[in-house]
């Protein structure tokens, strides 16, 4: 008897010694970002996304759903609601926005991607109003097999009311992430959901190749110091320290000067701190197009003439499409701020997403 119980347990152990082998070995393609994994099981794929502290699991399966824990997607997912232009971005990347059939929009901007812009005219892709308060039967009507969502305080009662409809969901977390190579690396998410695996790898390693190409030019060289900023009715946002914004400061080999910030997305400072850490900074950034020149940067407040970079000439805005197509060539955006941060470097070189305030 106690011969068969020790045989039972050797077994039960040698299971679980060889189940963890396999769960060990399970290809992961994601390398950068923090809030999604994919492990690919062969007759399916198990993707997680992290959202407000949690890990949610869903399969993703083509023809017979596996009996295994988490939310069922069938894939490829053939009609898609997106809440974001950078949800667009994404698909554009690798190929995949012919499923698009409703957008979180409301008219409210403009949209960069001809195509895309071309359909919502006609009709193709639904405006299904603004991400805080979209038409909830206008979706319905489309039928979407997914629904893409980002959340923030701002729109949580969207996530409940599509729970409540019972309208599938899924929420995507690239915004939250700090690697601009994470960002990017989001493009495997939407492969995954849209079949397009091949496109992203190819997609990604162009990108992540050449951002690292960036950064082998300018390691070694003296650091700039960078100041980023944006001014809201009289309040003065920065990227934290380990924010994107940071993290791409670091691959472009510059000083940003808010690296002590904690935390990721934007803080709000007093505007005597931005100009006495932007006193000395050798170039600015500053995160709105609605600027033009240096006249209207100094309508928004005169004291801005008190920093460096407005002395001396070296301070930018960002494109008006540098929240569309610049998510869509991170390396080119890396690749502009160690141009515009290393002049010496690349003499040659126009940016794309930064362009120079005249005065």
């Amino acid at each position: 008897m106690k011969l068969k119980v020790l045989c039972i347990l050797v077994a039960v152990a040698l299971t679980l010694g060889c189940l963890q082998q396999l769960s060990e070995h399970v290809p992961k393609t994601v390398k950068y970002a923090k809030n999604f994994d994919i492990e690919d099981h062969g007759s399916y794929k198990i993707l997680k996304v992290k959202h407000d502290g949690e890990w949610y699991t869903y399969v993703l399966y083509r023809d017979k759903k596996p009996d295994v824990e988490g939310v069922p997607i069938k894939i490829p997912v053939k009609r898609l609601v997106v809440m974001s232009s950078t949800h667009l971005a994404q698909l554009k990347a690798i190929n995949a926005t012919d499923c698009v059939v409703g957008f979180m929009w409301g008219g409210r901007y403009r949209i960069h991607f001809k195509d895309i812009a071309e359909k919502l005219e006609n009709g193709e892709i639904v405006d299904v109003g603004s991400p805080n308060a979209p038409d909830y039967e206008r979706i319905l009507t489309l039928n979407p097999d997914l629904v893409v969502i980002y959340v923030t305080e701002y729109n949580e009662q969207v996530k409940r009311k599509l729970e409540e409809l019972k309208i599938p969901y899924i929420v995507d977390s690239e915004w939250r992430e700090s690697e601009p190579l994470g960002r990017a690396e989001w493009v495997k998410f939407f492969a995954a959901l849209t079949d397009k695996e091949e496109e992203a790898e190819k997609y990604f390693s162009k990108v992540e190749r050449d951002v690292l190409e960036v950064k082998k030019i300018v390691e070694g060289s003296e650091k700039p110091k960078l100041v980023w900023f944006s001014i809201w009715k009289g309040v003065v946002y920065v990227p934290r320290g380990e924010s994107y914004v940071a993290k791409m400061a670091e691959y472009a080999n510059a000083e940003y000067v808010f690296s002590d910030l904690n935390g990721t997305g934007s803080a709000k400072v007093t505007l005597e701190d931005l100009l006495l850490r932007g006193s000395d900074a050798d170039v600015a950034v500053y995160a709105s197009y609605r600027v033009k020149n240096v006249s209207d940067l100094l309508e928004i407040d005169s004291r801005l003439s008190e920093i460096k970079p407005v002395k001396t000439g070296r301070i930018y805005r960002i494109s008006e499409d540098y929240w569309q197509l610049g998510l869509l060539h991170t390396d080119i955006v890396v690749k502009d701020l160690a141009a515009i941060s290393h002049l010496d470097k690349f003499k040659d070189y126009k940016p794309r997403f930064f362009v120079k305030l005249e005065k």
